[in-house]
């Protein structure tokens, strides 16, 4: 074995050195749709959090509108999301290293570690799935070339979800995120408002037609309506109408960005979308701190449950920007691009 220092054989940049202390090139809408998902898997996480920690069961007053809204609603695009970021990761990483699967994968280890430690307060959290998610299918679909990506992602997602819906269905989304990234997808989010809308009105009509099924059968449980203890066809049909509606508030939110509410989108949703690690993982410590302070113990305690998801939103969407006026990076966001990179980059801002 090799004894040459560790830091040594880490991959080092070609770009020049300041390179690595800049933040890459921003894509606003994205940074607004990360925001919008984290506010809405706060929701979800609040009184899943509840389940695993109380013993609650997830039926109650809340129940109905928060099965049609946000469960699994939420989640597919911030997997999604995860997966292009991974991809956009890959493409610049390769501009600054000959080694750039190494760097990604340096990354996804990170947050393994990161996301196992996240399991001890937040069980059934999203970080250490999406880390194991990239390292065993990511990685070799970067092998691939572009198109021959998609495929298999596509594949992906009509396979594993039959398996299991939850895990299954991040599994799925992430190398869809990843294979939209390297398509260059993203880049031209704000290009076609067009297919924006006629995608919206599609699977906006999917997802209303899956609403209304949630809603006018209140009286079952939670879990069969998330794909447990029921067969393949009606895992498929669960995924379509999960995924149609994360589609459908997509587009909408992508239409709206060429609407005068732009300004206030990316005002109030960006920063939080490029602080999203760090607001995912301090949303579990104010919860923590402040849900038996307020006498939560079940799902059932309506008002208090509300005032902290509130609460913790406004937090995070009053911080985010003030922090990012004087750091480049979130707190979590920048100890994780040190550790990935092997060097310590600039958190302040010149000036």
């Amino acid at each position: 074995m090799s004894t040459e220092p560790i830091l040594q054989r880490w991959p080092r940049p070609t770009a020049p050195p300041d390179a690595l202390s800049t933040p890459g090139d921003r894509i606003s809408s994205l940074d607004v749709l990360r925001g919008v998902a984290l506010c809405g898997i706060l929701v979800v996480n609040v009184l899943t959090q509840l389940t695993w920690i109380r013993g609650a069961g997830l039926t109650g007053a809340m129940d109905p509108v928060i099965g049609a809204f946000f469960y699994e609603r939420f989640m597919p695009i911030f997997a999604t999301l995860f997966g292009v970021g991974f991809g956009l990761f890959l493409e610049r990483a390769a501009r600054r290293t000959d080694r750039p699967r190494v760097v990604l994968a340096r990354r996804l280890a990170v947050l393994l570690v990161l996301g196992a430690v996240h399991q001890f307060f937040h069980v059934g959290e999203a970080l250490f799935p999406y880390a194991l998610v990239g390292l065993v299918l990511l990685l070799p679909l970067s092998f691939l070339g572009p198109r021959a990506c998609a495929v298999v992602a596509l594949v992906l997602l009509v396979v594993l979800p039959q398996i299991q819906v939850g895990y299954g269905l991040i599994a799925a989304l992430l190398p869809v995120g990843f294979a939209l990234a390297r398509l260059g997808v993203p880049d031209g989010l704000d290009r076609h408002p067009g297919r924006v809308a006629v995608t919206l009105a599609v699977s906006g009509v999917i997802a209303v037609v899956g609403t209304v099924a949630r809603l006018s059968d209140v009286s079952l449980p939670m879990v069969s309506l998330l794909g447990g203890g029921v067969g393949g066809s009606q895992n498929l049909l669960a995924v379509v109408f999960h995924v149609a509606t994360a589609l459908a508030y997509v587009c909408l939110v992508l239409l709206l960005l060429h609407t005068p509410a732009r300004r206030i989108l990316e005002a109030v949703f960006a920063p939080m979308g490029r602080m999203a690690l760090t607001n995912y993982l301090t949303a579990t410590v104010l919860f923590l701190l402040l849900g038996p302070a307020l006498g939560i113990r079940s799902p059932l305690d309506l008002a208090p449950i509300v005032g902290l998801t509130v609460g913790i939103l406004i937090v995070q969407a009053v911080w985010s920007p003030l922090w990012l006026r004087r750091f480049r990076y979130g707190p979590v966001e920048w100890g994780w691009r040190c550790l990935t990179w092997g060097r310590r980059a600039p958190l302040r801002r010149a000036g």
